[in-house]
């Protein structure tokens, strides 16, 4: 046998040894640490965290995974084993138990073009340590078990997750964070083979931000029109015509949407009469004092959602819970490692929603209003969370300037200053509204008794 037709023959024994360890629900994978680094990409696509980051407490908090280890920079996290051990489980109930998927599955990937290409997704020192072999097993059950998780979303927890107790609800929260993604790429192939809509992705991701929840009419009409199904198909193809690098690269698209194609009509629009700097309106209490009212938009996508028409302000609605605090952050992470191609749009809306929540009254305004899905129970706990978000933050000034014009302009109108001033010291006290009703009470009888005191048919007779 010829030393070319060994290494062969070493190749095809190892992939076997791979898929039987899949197929048996085996971890062991082994690294090598004699493989030659392969050439660093031009472009890291997948980041770390920036050190200034690391380097705070909030690293461990919210940009570690608590659950399920995706990609290289956190595999082999002893606090990780447990899903990791049901990884193998989990891709093969996703591809039906079938050994032949399961090795044209893995064909696919362990390609050696495609291997290259997929560890130049990452920084070098992470994967030079993986032989072709191991890099290509832990893209295959991290990708099938993303997928799987994604589609028993809809049908409840999978059986095979229920396990873990408590520490379910964080696995979508780790799907999200930066240092824990896989290229797109991998999960488009796992989609085509498996014969799963890609657009299904949609709803899962937008899931993930904005909240579905909405006023009972407009539920009603969504559901009426299909407006999911119909967005996930259209708003997919849009979404993966921009070829995403990872989930939290669509989850950033999906919340930045078109809204850059706005700037040159935010640069035109009475930029000599305003900009960032000049608008200090209220916070959201402060603005339903000025007859500004807040609606859920019915878009039910972030394009072109943020607006004020008439009196009114639209937002997507979002949800707050336990692993908002994290998605938030990761999405500006990924922002500021990409700053020079995605600006700082992620970061700019952040800023934005602070300035309308400084106080509890303000988050029980956008509740009210159902734009703001709060899960996470007392409402200074939601200002303490967008606080603690914003914190360092600088937003473009040129991000959301028609809509913050626009609201700068009606703060300052005469006519809702006035009504302004009236509701706030009158109507929303009672003492105050009581002693404003009594004296307009006095004031009307003394005009009455002056008028028939003047005007009595005595005084005429005189």
């Amino acid at each position: 046998m010829s030393e070319q037709d060994s290494l062969v023959h070493i190749d095809i024994g190892k992939k076997e040894m791979i898929i039987e360890s899949i197929i048996s629900a085996s971890t062991n994978v082994n690294v090598d640490a004699s493989v030659t680094p392969p050439p660093t990409s031009s472009t890291v696509k997948i980041q770390r965290v920036p050190q200034k980051v690391r380097e705070t407490g909030d690293y461990e908090k919210e940009y570690v995974p608590k659950v399920v280890s995706i990609g290289p920079y956190h595999f082999g996290n002893p606090k990780l084993q447990v899903v990791e051990k049901l990884k193998p489980v989990c891709t093969m109930k996703l591809l039906r138990n079938s050994d032949s998927t399961l090795r044209s599955l893995y064909d696919k990937l362990g390609d050696p073009q495609m291997v290259l290409e997929l560890k130049g997704f990452y920084e070098e020192h992470s994967t030079y340590m993986f032989c072709d072999e191991d890099f290509t097993k832990m893209m295959l059950l991290d990708s099938c078990f993303i997928l799987y998780c994604i589609v028993l979303t809809f049908f409840g927890a999978p059986q095979e997750l229920l396990e873990l107790g408590d520490q379910i609800y964080y696995i979508k929260r780790d799907f999200f964070l930066l240092e824990n993604q896989i290229p797109f790429k991998v999960l488009r192939e796992v989609t085509e083979l498996v014969s799963m809509p890609a657009y299904t992705l949609w709803p899962f991701v937008y899931g993930t931000i904005f909240s579905s929840l909405r006023p009972p009419k407009i539920l009603k009409w969504l559901r009426a029109v299909n407006v999911y199904t119909r967005y996930s198909r259209e708003t997919w193809e849009s979404y993966s015509s921009e070829s995403p690098d990872h989930l939290l690269h669509l989850l950033h698209l999906i919340v930045t949407e078109k809204v850059k194609a706005h700037t040159a009509e935010n640069l035109s629009w009475n930029i000599g009469e305003h900009d960032d700097n000049m608008c200090n309106f209220g916070t959201a209490n402060e603005l339903v004092d000025m007859g500004i009212q807040f609606k859920p938009s019915r878009d039910s996508r972030p394009r072109a959602c943020v607006k004020f028409v008439k009196g009114c302000l639209e937002l997507p609605p979002i949800k707050v819970d336990e692993s908002t605090k994290a998605k938030w952050l990761n999405l500006i992470a990924f922002e500021k490692g990409s700053c020079a191609i995605y600006d700082s749009w992620v970061a700019s809306y952040v800023c934005f929603l602070h300035s309308l929540i400084e106080q509890p009254e303000d988050v029980k305004v956008l509740r009210k209003a159902w734009v703001l899905g709060n899960f996470s129970g007392r409402s200074k706990d939601v200002v303490k969370l967008f606080d603690e978000i914003a914190t360092g933050l600088v937003p473009d000034n040129f991000a959301y300037l028609i809509v913050k014009n626009k609201i700068q302009v009606h703060y300052e109108s005469w006519r809702n200053t006035l009504l302004s001033q009236l509701k706030h010291e009158y109507i929303k006290s009672p003492w105050s509204f009581l002693a404003l009703v009594g004296a307009s009470l006095a004031l009307f009888l003394t005009a009455v008794q002056t008028y028939f005191t003047v005007w009595s048919p005595g005084q005429k007779q005189m």
